[in-house]
C-alpha cells in the first residue's frame, strides 16, 4: 500500500465546473527528504531510484457510488508498485467519491473533466518540480551523471470505472492543450499555478536538506542546519513529525500563493493591452485576488488575457495502464450511455462518433462543457491513443462484471491494429476485487514489468 502519510494533500478545481477535487501526491525515493540526509544510502540506491527524471504517474479509483475513492487497495497496490519504481505518483477522487464535493455524472463526461484536471497538474507539477537544478555543474559533479535529460514518462492509469474513464480520455497533446495558454483566472489557469506554486515550495525545502548535507555549515552539524520553517512550523522535529510539517499546504496558503503568482503573471504578460489590467494590481488589489469571486476578477480581465506557454516545458511520452477495464453491457450502465447510444444525434454510418470539435475556454474565460469532450462513446481519437502509446490492460478471467470473452474481443481488435503498442495481461482465477488467492500479487508483477520496460525503453513486443 502507498505511505500513510502523503508527500501533499490539497484540491485542484475541476476544468468542468471548478468543483473541488480532494488530491494527493507521493514523492519518489529520489525526493525523500530522509535519503537526502544520508547520501552514502542514496548512493546505493539504481539510477531510477537515486535520480529524479520527471517520471510520474496518476491512478484513478473505481465507482465512487459503490464505495470507490483513491483508498481503494487495487489502486494502491498499483501506485505503490510505480512509485518504489522511482515514479511520482498522483492520486485524486472523482467528485462525489470520499470527501470530494459533488456527485457522481450520468455520463462520465464531468470525471473525465476531472481527471484532465489531474494530468494538467501533474504535468505542470513534474515540470516546476526542479530541487536540485539537474543541468547545475554542481549537481553533476555530485551525481555523476551527465546532464542530458530523459524524456518523462507520463502514466494514465485507473482501475475499474478508472480504467474506463482513461480510455476515454482524449491524448495528451489534447489534455495539455487546455493548460498551455489558458485564460487567466479560468480553472486550467488556477490548476497551472497551483502545481507551480506547490513545486516551488518542495524546491525550496529539498535543495536546503540537499545544501545542508553536502556543504554544512562551518562549526554546525549537519542535522541542526536543517532549520528550516514552513508555515510558522517548529525548526526542528523528530524525523516523522518533521516530514508531515513540511509535507502538508494549507489551503488557504495555496491559494495566497496561487493569487501572487497570478498577479506576477499578469505583470509580465506583454500582450495589446496589458495596461488595462496592470493598474488593477495596485491600490490594494493584489492583496485581495485571492478573496474576489471568479465574477469579480472576470470585471477586471480582458477578455483575451492568457497565461503565457512555458517554452522549456518538454513533453512527456504517454502510457496507459488499464486494470480490470470495463467492457461490454456493464460499460454502458456506469454512464447510461446507452441512452447516448440511441439517441438520433449517434446514427451515423460508421458506427462510432466522430473525434470532438477542437475548442477552448468561452470568451470569458470560464471552460465549456463542449472543451472536454462528447458524451457519446469513445471517440477516434481516445480509443487511437492505446495503440499508438505503450498500454497495458490487466484482467482477471473470472470477473464478475465483465466477462472475459468481451475483454479478450476488445483487446484482439486492438492488438491488430498496425503498429500497435498495446498489450493485455490476462491472470487466471482473477476476479474484478483481486482478491482471489495470490492473484493481486500476480497483477502487481505485472504493472511493475510494465513500469520498469518504459523506464528501461524495453517494452516486449505486443502479445
Amino acid at each position: 500500500m502507498l505511505p500513510e502519510t502523503p508527500t501533499l494533500v490539497f484540491t485542484l478545481p475541476s476544468i468542468h465546473d471548478g468543483l473541488p477535487l480532494d488530491c494527493r501526491v507521493y514523492h519518489p525515493k529520489s525526493l525523500d527528504p530522509e535519503l537526502l540526509k544520508n547520501p552514502q544510502v542514496q548512493e546505493e540506491l539504481p539510477t531510477p531510484l537515486r535520480l529524479w527524471r520527471k517520471h510520474a504517474a496518476v491512478v484513478a479509483h473505481p465507482y465512487a457510488p459503490l464505495g470507490g475513492c483513491y483508498n481503494d487497495p487495487v489502486v494502491g497496490i498499483a501506485a505503490r508498485t510505480l512509485l518504489d519504481l522511482g515514479y511520482l505518483v498522483m492520486t485524486f477522487n472523482f467528485r462525489g467519491a470520499s470527501g470530494s464535493a459533488g456527485r457522481t455524472s450520468w455520463t462520465a463526461k464531468a470525471e473525465r473533466a476531472d481527471y484532465m484536471s489531474a494530468v494538467g497538474f501533474l504535468s505542470y507539477y513534474a515540470h516546476f518540480l526542479d530541487p536540485f537544478g539537474r543541468s547545475a555543474p554542481a549537481d553533476n559533479e555530485a551525481t555523476g551523471e551527465t546532464s542530458t535529460p530523459d524524456i518523462p514518462i507520463l502514466i494514465m492509469a485507473g482501475y475499474s470505472y478508472g480504467s474506463m474513464v482513461t480510455t476515454q480520455l482524449p491524448s495528451l497533446p489534447t489534455i495539455l492543450n487546455k493548460f498551455d495558454a489558458p485564460i487567466c483566472l479560468s480553472h486550467a489557469a488556477e490548476i497551472r499555478l497551483r502545481a507551480q506554486h506547490l513545486a516551488e515550495g518542495q524546491n525550496k525545502i529539498l535543495s536546503r536538506i540537499r545544501a545542508a548535507v553536502i556543504t554544512p555549515q562551518s562549526g554546525r552539524s549537519p542535522r541542526k542546519s536543517l532549520g528550516l520553517r514552513v508555515g510558522g512550523e517548529e525548526e526542528i522535529r523528530p524525523s516523522h513529525e518533521y516530514k508531515r510539517g513540511f509535507s502538508f499546504d494549507a489551503e488557504d496558503k495555496i491559494r495566497k500563493g496561487v493569487a501572487d503568482l497570478m498577479a506576477k503573471a499578469r505583470k509580465g504578460n506583454k500582450r495589446a493591452n496589458s495596461n488595462n489590467y496592470t493598474s488593477t494590481l495596485h491600490n490594494g488589489d493584489q492583496s485581495r485576488l485571492g478573496e474576489q469571486t471568479r465574477d469579480e476578477q472576470h470585471k477586471q480581465l480582458p477578455v483575451h488575457e492568457c497565461l503565457l506557454p512555458i517554452p522549456d516545458r518538454m513533453p512527456a511520452s504517454p502510457a496507459y495502464l488499464l486494470i480490470s477495464p470495463l467492457q461490454g453491457p456493464i460499460k454502458n450502465l456506469a454512464t447510461m450511455s446507452f441512452l447516448a447510444a440511441f439517441s438520433p444525434s449517434s446514427w451515423k454510418p460508421s458506427g462510432r462518433a466522430s473525434s470532438p470539435k477542437p475548442d477552448g475556454p468561452d470568451p470569458q474565460g470560464r471552460d465549456t462543457e463542449s472543451s472536454v469532450q462528447s458524451d457519446g462513446p469513445v471517440s477516434d481519437e481516445a480509443e487511437d491513443k492505446l495503440t499508438r502509446n505503450p498500454t497495458l490492460a490487466v484482467y482477471g478471467d473470472r470477473d464478475v462484471f465483465v466477462a472475459a470473452r468481451k475483454i479478450r474481443e476488445w483487446a484482439s481488435r486492438l492488438d491488430r491494429v498496425p503498429g500497435s503498442k498495446f498489450r493485455a495481461h490476462e491472470v487466471s482465477g482473477a476476479g474484478h476485487f483481486w482478491n482471489e488467492g495470490n492473484v493481486a500479487y500476480t497483477m502487481r508483477d505485472a504493472v511493475r514489468t510494465f513500469g520498469r520496460e518504459l523506464l528501461e525503453g524495453t517494452r516486449s513486443p505486443t502479445v
